[in-house]
């Protein structure tokens, strides 16, 4: 017994091993078989084409695949067509496939912009075979030979046929048996009706099932894999629109502009200001700098415009709103000064403190260095000083302080003697 992941793990790689093969065959109808093998190494994803590829040479079987002719395009014949193993594995069986979707057509239409397109396939058995003999039997020992007489006319013997009728039941008796018939018919009815009632309920049960899983994958599905979902989608939705008709393509167009409008009229006052605001930014992104300019012109003829058309009570609240704008931005601007002159007050008290600890270094460390005249200690004073970030310390003060740390840190320097006299450790005077 082959389990689901066997097969999987078995599948990614068969693709992987004669990768050159099924891209060359298959890549012009599917995409990119890399994006395939990432989106099957997911476990509980439906399967494709480059899978039934795979699958007739793992199994050694031949696939036959069976396409609904539900808005069916000739890019679709490969779909409707039977695989067959490479040449070297022979097949010993055959499987039928027929490719469907888990919802229904029309919630499927509702979900992908009104055309219908299959996530996964199930198998098609053959009818089970009845054997008639029984009934012919049956229907042979049934037959009732009529019963002959014999009997003479002008004294020659004669057959005749006496027919024979089953009695029939009295009122009563009749009555009965239509009740009891009518009884088993209602009973059969009610039977038929909770079957179809539980295979409909059991159908729901599967579809939620079906449901929830990929919602839970949408959740934890990684950024990898949305993109990777995403392109496929975007792919299909191409491919789709690419082959549609003009006829179509209206019919999904005027679909769209539907569901746009119903959306709009269903939305709050805040979502429509959140809307034109993406719109405006998605507008003013992609506009190129001949188009801002003649946005600036149009803006700036409707505003000439409605100040022309204006009343006095309209001057009055747009002057209000142009004089609560002007207040806003200067009291950011005040607010932005007043921050970057504390950041500037607070880098040259910084850079003062590191000026003022700098001199002192520089005449402790005047015979190691021949650069530290007094001009030079004044320039760079002041260059310090007016600029907004400290210099940095140079190599050689850097050099001298290690020096002078390792002489005062020494085993030399910190080694210590006892007196003889009084038992008290010190330091080696030297």
């Amino acid at each position: 017994m082959i389990t689901t992941s066997e097969l999987r793990v078995r599948t990614v790689i068969e693709l992987v091993v004669n990768g050159a093969y099924y891209t060359r065959m298959y890549s012009q109808f599917i995409g990119l078989l890399d994006i395939a093998i990432k989106a099957i190494c997911k476990n509980y994803t439906y399967s494709e084409l480059y899978e039934i590829a795979a699958l007739c040479n793992i199994l050694r079987c031949n696939i036959r695949s069976i396409y609904p002719r539900i808005d069916f395009r000739e890019d679709m014949e490969i779909l409707n067509n039977s695989f067959r193993p490479t040449s070297p594995i022979i097949a010993n069986c055959s499987i039928t496939i027929f490719w469907s979707h888990a919802l229904n057509e029309i919630d499927v239409r509702a979900q992908n912009n009104m055309t219908w397109s299959p996530n996964h396939f199930v198998p098609l058995m053959s009818p089970p075979a009845y054997d008639d003999s029984d009934n012919i039997n049956h229907q042979s020992v049934s037959k009732v030979v009529t019963p002959e007489k014999q009997t003479f006319k002008n004294n020659a013997p004669i057959q005749i046929r006496i027919p024979e009728f089953q009695g029939s039941p009295s009122r009563r008796r009749r009555s009965e048996h239509n009740n009891e018939t009518g009884f088993a018919q209602s009973t059969a009815t009610d039977a038929i009706r909770q079957a179809q009632n539980g295979i409909h309920k059991q159908r729901q049960r599967a579809v939620e099932q079906q449901i929830n899983p990929n919602q839970e994958n949408l959740v934890n599905e990684t950024a990898e894999h949305r993109r990777i979902r995403l392109e496929k989608q975007k792919q299909r939705d191409q491919s789709n629109r690419s082959n549609e008709t003009n006829e179509k393509r209206k019919i999904r167009l005027e679909n769209q502009n539907q569901r746009t409008k119903s959306n709009r009229l269903n939305e709050t006052s805040e979502e429509r200001e959140i809307r034109l605001e993406k719109q405006r930014r998605l507008d003013k992104s992609n506009e190129t700098p001949e188009e801002r300019q003649i946005r600036l012109k149009k803006v700036k003829e409707l505003a000439q415009s409605s100040r022309m058309n204006e009343t006095e009570e309209q001057r009055q609240i747009r002057l209000e709103k142009q004089r609560k704008r002007s207040q806003a931005n200067r009291a950011k601007k005040i607010a932005e000064k007043s921050t970057s002159n504390t950041l500037n007050t607070q880098q040259q008290n910084l850079s003062a403190k590191l000026n003022e600890t700098e001199p002192i270094s520089l005449c402790d460390t005047h015979d190691t260095h021949h650069f530290t005249s007094n001009e030079d200690i004044n320039k760079k004073h002041k260059s310090s000083i007016s600029s907004l970030w400290p210099e940095f310390i140079s190599r050689n003060l850097k050099e001298d302080c290690l020096q002078k740390f390792i002489q005062k840190m020494s085993m030399a320097a910190l080694s210590e003697a006892t007196c003889a006299v009084c038992n008290v450790r010190t330091q080696t005077q030297k």
